[in-house]
């Protein structure tokens, strides 16, 4: 039977995966399927998603490990195995409200157009106290007014999504770049094309701990790979086309002024507190990307060393 939402789960972690699934099987719209998949982890994650004993939940283990290479491949592939209208990517670590699924119902029913819905969230630290709050948005934004509101700090994070299944497959999935490093936000404003449905209250826990890539420092230099690729693909798919008012036009204007300052300002936040020799060849990379002005290069190489 077809169920109206699939949460995917690709799991590799055992460590709050037991928190995770309970709080999906909490739902207080209980039409969904959970499917999780098993990246070859060594930890008992079958044995963690059988003890649940609910039919709703589908266990998969990868022949061989997908995401330590690559990331978003694992997210496709588990993309595979949906077959709910509606898909979830979850994560091992992070937490549902049990009144996610309804609230997104009804969002689904006022907006019925749009390809994206998106929760509100909490980011909490490894312990589940509160480090962070995601602002509250209108519940129906345009995808300029989407883009505006990330590029200037709306909080993120993939889980908090819910995309249109046939939908995203027609666009080929899940953008990928180096550790998913803003695959969520890309793949979020590709998305967006029909405007973007939000809630009002908190309906996601966004965990940030030393076990998440979000707080990796060891993988800075694919980070920041990353973040150039991410760039240079904002650069390309948000071309200006003609605004529909002036507000739509103010929009499109602030949009492509900001580019360059966002870009600046996430390179040094990936910068901060690593090791020298770790910056100075992420700085080798920026000194190569065309996409940056030798303007911008040149700042961010100097304020990273000051």
């Amino acid at each position: 039977m077809n169920r109206r939402f699939s949460f995917i789960l690709p799991a590799w972690k055992g460590r709050y995966l037991r928190e995770a699934i309970q709080s999906i099987l909490n739902q207080s719209y209980s039409d969904f399927e959970l499917i999780v998949v098993d990246d070859c982890s060594q930890d008992p994650l079958e044995k963690i998603v059988e003890a649940f004993k609910d039919p709703r939940i589908e266990y998969h283990r990868n022949e061989h490990n997908i995401g330590g290479r690559d990331l978003v491949a694992q997210w496709n592939h588990c993309l595979e195995y949906a077959k709910g209208s509606y898909v979830i990517l979850a994560t091992d670590d992070d937490i549902y409200e049990p009144k996610f699924l309804e609230e997104m119902l009804q969002l689904i029913d006022t907006y019925p157009e749009v390809d994206l819905l998106r929760a509100r969230i909490l980011q909490v630290n490894a312990d589940n106290h509160i480090i962070g709050i995601d602002r509250c948005y209108k519940k129906h934004l345009t995808k300029d007014e989407f883009v505006f509101h990330m590029l200037h700090g709306m909080k993120g994070g993939i889980p908090q999504y819910v995309f249109k299944r046939q939908a995203l497959i027609d666009k080929g999935g899940f953008v990928n770049f180096p550790k998913a490093w803003a695959s969520d936000d890309a793949t979020a404003i590709m998305m967006a094309e029909h405007g973007v449905a939000t809630t009002q209250e908190h309906l996601v826990r966004f965990r940030w701990s030393d076990i998440n890539i979000s707080s990796d420092k060891r993988s800075i230099l694919e980070k920041v790979h990353a973040r150039l690729l991410f760039y240079h693909w904002l650069r390309q798919n948000l071309i200006p086309i003609n605004p529909e008012n002036e507000e739509a036009a103010f929009l499109h204007r602030n949009i492509d002024d900001f580019l360059s300052i966002y870009n600046k300002v996430t390179l040094l936040a990936h910068l901060a507190g690593v090791s020298l020799l770790h910056k100075l060849q992420c700085l080798r990379m920026i000194a190569q990307c065309e996409d940056m002005t030798s303007r911008d290069r040149l700042s961010v190489i100097v304020r990273s060393l000051l």
